[in-house]
This record gives C-alpha cells, structure tokens and sequence, in this order.
C-alpha cells in the first residue's frame, strides 16, 4: 500500500464509504499524491483533504449531494493545509446552498493552486448578497486568494428566486479586469419565479448542461458546446419544436444522456411518421415532467440505436404503445432499464410485448 502514488476512479463510479473505522481513508497512503474520485458528501470531501491534504499535488473530485451539510464541518474548514497543491478541479452539479459558508472558505485554503478548474451549480437563493455569481465574485473570494493561478476553468450556474433583471453586458464587464482569458454568458428567467447565470471560460470545458431553454446558445456557429455528453432541457415559456430537436442532433453529436422537462405543446409538429433524425450516441433518455409531443417526437420518430435506459410518464408510456409506430417498436427493442412515474403491475403484459428484454425496474409503491 505504501507504494500508491496515485488513484483514479471512473466518474461513473461513486465512494459512499470512503473511511474505515477510524475516519481514515487509505491508512498507509503516505506517499499518495494524486487522487480523481466521486463521492457521495462534501463532508466526505473535507475528511479526505483534512487526511491527505498536506501532501497532495493533484486533486480531481466530483461530489453528488450537497443537501445536508452539518454547521460543526465549517468549523474544520480551516485546519485544512494542501502546501503542494498545484492542480484542483472539481465538480458539483447538484444545487450548492451553502457555497459562500462552505466551499469559498475551502478554496482559499488552496493559496498554491496553479491550475484550477470549477464545474459548479450555487443555489443563491436566500443569500446575502442576493444576486448571481459573476466576475467580481470569483476575483474577490478565490483569485485573490491564490497568487499563483495559472490557469483558471469554470463553468458556474447559480441560481436565483424572484431574481431581477440584469443586463447580460452587466456581467461580462464584471470580468474585465480578468483579461486574460475569454469567457461566455448567458442569463435566462423562467415563469416559474426563478432565473439563472450561466458563466464560462472560454473554450467550454464541461460536457454536462442542466436547464436548458430555447434561449440558451445552444447552436452557436463557435460550436461551443458540441463535447457535451449530459443534457437537460427545461422552458415553461415557449416549446421546444421539432426543428430544435434537428438542431440538437447535430449540434451536440456525442449526446449521451437526454432529459426534457417541458409541458407545453409544439406548435411546429412534424405530422409524417419517420424522418431521418438520429441521435447516435444517446443511452439514457428520461420524459417525466412532458407533454407527449416530446414522446412521440423521440421515440416515434426518431432513431435512437444506443437507447439502453428509458425513465417516462406512465400514461405517456402507454399513449406511445397505443400508437403502434414502427419506430417506437425498434427503439424499445434496445432498453434494457426501463423506470416509469407510477407503478406498471396493471400493464406489465402490454410492457413485456414492446420491451423483449422485460427491462422493467420495479415501482417502489409496488414493493
């Protein structure tokens, strides 16, 4: 054990125990330099660093709840020492409320960090002061605070309740004095009350959106986001047509994961029954907050030869089978995961004859 220098472990692999008996991770890992790793709480993020911070040069890590995070964990926040630090990145997609209490405090802890990229979402609802998270925020409360950074990559969507109107150009001049670097923007409000800031560098290094509209510069003539693997549309203001859904196919080539929450109803509908959109790569298809137009246009009409996990609207499920579509049959005929809003027990027969490989995961209310 003692010879580890290095772990890295697949981003589709998460540590829900990282510590044994004695809160220590790894016990003979004195010689452990660079780890890349998911887990499960912040609070197992700060017992790692508070191990193994002081000798660490590279670390990678992806954290997936952030709900719950205790008071006392503040606290120990600033016994953490990482001297050779040199190369951060991490990565939290879930909503991060506490980010000016918790994580600001942990990044300035990281005063020799030369290489530091941020894939963050920041719940700024309720926080003081009320607004989204721009230029002047992260050259005040973590560039200032490590004189050595090199290079700085990010992507930060913060999110904001009842949130005012801000002027686009109001945020990229935030970033003026940080003019060694390109960076992009984008502001969006929604009917729901909330709004959001989504701020990057330049060249987008994330391969994950989440709440994405039709205002979004989804298809910029830059390709700016055609590495994105991970996708989630949202607009409860306008639908999303057939002709985004071409746009998509080809704008984001290696789309692997799609989830659409929109309730309202196209306007553009695309009446023939088969067309020649495809999207190549994509596994994971999930429809549960939908109008059935998103169904029909991505399951009926749509060839999608990698399809192995389909999350849906029951109801909207058994309106798709109903119409009996060629296309649909030859897309389900790939699932092998298949989860549905309420429990199925009452059309398990009609499941099983569209779904070969009866890929049925059990409703929880069915238990």
């Amino acid at each position: 054990m003692r010879s580890i220098v290095s772990i890295e472990v697949d981003d589709g692999y998460m540590l829900s125990n990282i510590f044994n008996d004695h809160k220590v991770f790894f016990p003979q890992s004195n010689q452990l330099t660079h780890i890349r790793i998911t887990l499960c709480y912040f609070e197992d993020c700060v017992g790692l660093l508070e191990q193994l911070g002081t000798q660490l040069y590279l670390f990678n890590v992806s954290i997936v709840y952030v709900n719950c995070i205790a008071k006392c964990l503040v606290h120990k926040i600033p016994s953490i020492l990482c001297p050779n630090l040199k190369h951060l990145t991490i990565t939290i997609y879930r909503n991060f409320v506490l980010y000016k209490e918790c994580l600001v405090p942990l990044l300035q802890r990281f005063s020799n960090v030369e290489y530091l990229t941020l894939l963050l979402a920041i719940d700024k609802t309720g926080s003081i002061p009320n607004h989204f998270i721009d230029g002047y925020d992260l050259e005040n409360d973590i560039i200032s605070y490590m004189p050595h950074l090199y290079q700085f990559n990010f992507h930060i969507r913060s999110i904001l309740e009842n949130a005012s109107d801000v002027e686009i150009d109001t945020i990229y001049q935030s970033f003026m004095k940080q003019q060694y670097q390109f960076v992009g923007c984008t502001v969006d409000y929604f009917n729901n009350n909330y709004g959001q800031c989504q701020i990057y560098s330049l060249p987008f290094i994330g391969t994950r959106l989440d709440f994405i509209s039709n205002r979004f510069p989804l298809f910029d003539i830059n390709n700016t986001f055609s590495m994105i693997t991970i996708l989630l549309l949202f607009d409860d203001i306008t639908p999303f047509e057939s002709v985004f859904f071409e746009r998509l196919a080809q704008a984001l080539p290696y789309l692997r994961t799609l989830e659409v929450f929109n309730n309202l109803e196209q306007q553009e509908k695309i009446i023939v029954s088969t067309n020649n959109l495809k999207f190549t790569h994509l596994t994971t298809l999930i429809l549960f907050d939908i109008h059935i137009n998103y169904a029909e246009q991505l399951l009926c009409r749509t060839y999608l030869p990698c399809l192995n996990e389909l999350v849906i609207n029951k109801d909207i499920l058994l309106a798709i089978i109903a119409q009996d579509q060629h296309q649909t049959r030859d897309n389900f005929s790939r699932v092998k995961r298949l989860q549905t809003s309420k429990p199925l027990y009452d059309s398990l027969n009609v499941i099983r004859n569209y779904f070969p490989s009866n890929p049925y995961v059990q409703h929880p209310n069915e238990e």
